[in-house]
């Protein structure tokens, strides 16, 4: 068992190119990973890896030994992929990643009913805005907010979010309200980095668009700091509507513009093709989409 614990780790090691990576998706220390490897090395009896400060390369032997382990852990998961469905219990580790504001608001508190479900499973939950290398990370399914790039992963829509234009009552106060959208361009924009076109805004009035380019002196990679900028009346920004409902309801802060529409933004269940076989992704993935109510 022991032997293939670090067949595992030499696995990820080669997989993801580098120590600190395995390291970090096998939740262990690098000194550990290098330790692993290099004691699996001594039971091969042949150099699997050649470790230079700045590069790491895969031997001849080391790339067959890779083969087979890769062949071994295909086997395994599917294996306990097999007994799982025969039981209807799904087993193991499963890695989730989301923007941190839908993560926080509605994906944390599913994974509790979730788990309730199947308490088989262990949940690693990854909260973060930018977009991840799903592949590197070791990530199941990922659940992203906006505008997707092309790629090889599967990305299925379960739900929408329209883009609202806010500001809190006190800068609107200050500054006055906005009647037409080209009045934007002499107001603080709070700029949300990781957007497409986080400074260019369409605005759709009868089928009459408008498009105005914004400026700040704000700009922030996290929509929960947009908010919180927001809310202390810093300038106006945009973000989707599940994220300000509440604070709209309770007076907090002021719908800008609302007879013009803006774009709306798909939310995405994203997981690579072969791994939706698995009955644990299977079965997330059927009940984010079954219980996922936005705003």
């Amino acid at each position: 068992m022991q032997n293939l614990n670090r067949m595992m780790i030499f696995y990820q090691v080669v997989k993801l190119g580098s120590f600190t990576k395995a390291a970090q998706v096998l939740n262990v220390a690098k000194s550990a990973v290098s330790r692993h490897v290099t004691i699996l090395e001594n039971e091969v009896g042949a150099m699997l890896l050649n470790r230079t400060t700045r590069q790491l390369r895969v031997t001849k032997v080391g790339q067959i030994y890779y083969q087979g382990c890769q062949r071994i852990i295909e086997e395994t998961k599917f294996m306990q992929n097999e007994v799982s469905v025969l039981q209807n219990q799904p087993v193991g580790s499963l890695r989730i990643a989301a923007t941190n504001s839908i993560g926080n608001m509605y994906i944390a508190p599913l994974i509790v009913k979730f788990m309730r479900l199947y308490p088989s499973i262990n949940i690693d939950l990854m909260l973060q805005d930018q977009v991840i290398n799903m592949v590197e990370e070791g990530i199941d399914v990922s659940v992203r907010v906006g505008w997707l790039k092309d790629s090889n992963l599967v990305a299925k829509k379960i739900s929408t979010s329209r883009m609202v234009l806010t500001a809190s009552p006190k800068y609107v106060k200050q500054y006055g309200p906005v009647v037409t959208p080209k009045e934007l361009e002499k107001h603080h924009w709070i700029i949300f980095s990781l957007l497409p076109n986080p400074t260019e805004w369409t605005f759709t009035q009868k089928k009459q668009t408008e498009t105005v380019f914004v400026t700040g002196n704000i700009k922030t990679n996290n929509a929960e700091a947009v908010k919180t900028l927001l809310l202390a009346g810093e300038g106006i920004s945009v973000l989707s509507h599940f994220m300000v409902a509440e604070d709209i309801r309770e007076g907090r802060l002021v719908e800008l513009l609302p007879n013009y529409d803006l774009d709306s933004v798909g939310v995405y269940l994203v997981y690579q093709e072969k791994q939706h076989i698995h009955l644990k992704i299977q079965l997330f993935n059927d009940f984010i989409n079954n219980n996922l109510k936005l705003d």
